[in-house]
């Protein structure tokens, strides 16, 4: 059974990172990789944004669908493991749309994995999705940077 996380924490400056990659390519959906430290509870902590090309083919699409390139994820994963680091979900936006997983994003999202969808507002949402494409949904807590900085002191 995987570790299903209870919570999803990231702070204000992984948001407005998110905002900004994602406004960058609106009208399509954007796309990242959240990485943060190895999950040794519930509460996973996101304190890296590694923004991604969204490389869906054919490009006319990509206002609904979102592909992250292999190459980018490689990367995200390599540079993570030197620092402690792993891809703990997989963000996207949608533009013109809730920040509910679509049937598509069910079908083609990694399994028993976390994404995390932000609406035209830019608010975020994260689900799992299990093995059986199922997704629940499960809280984001978003901190104040600088209280998160002075907690991690």
């Amino acid at each position: 059974m995987p570790f299903v996380p209870s919570l999803l924490c990231l702070d204000h400056q992984c948001l407005t990172l998110l905002d900004h990659t994602f406004g960058a390519r609106s009208p399509d959906e954007g796309c990242a990789l959240l990485l943060g430290p190895v999950p040794m509870q519930s509460r996973w902590l996101v304190n890296t944004v590694w923004p991604c090309c969204n490389v869906w083919w054919p490009p006319a699409e990509r206002t609904s669908c979102f592909a992250v390139d292999p190459m980018e994820q490689l990367a995200a994963q390599r540079w993570g493991r030197g620092r402690g680091l792993q891809v703990l979900a997989v963000a996207h936006s949608h533009p013109a749309a809730a920040a509910i997983p679509s049937d598509k994003d069910r079908r083609l999202g990694l399994s028993d994995g976390l994404m995390l969808i932000t609406d035209r507002d830019g608010s975020p949402l994260a689900w799992w999705l299990d093995g059986e494409r199922r997704v629940t949904s499960i809280p984001v807590e978003v901190w104040d940077t600088r209280q998160c900085q002075e907690a991690c002191l």
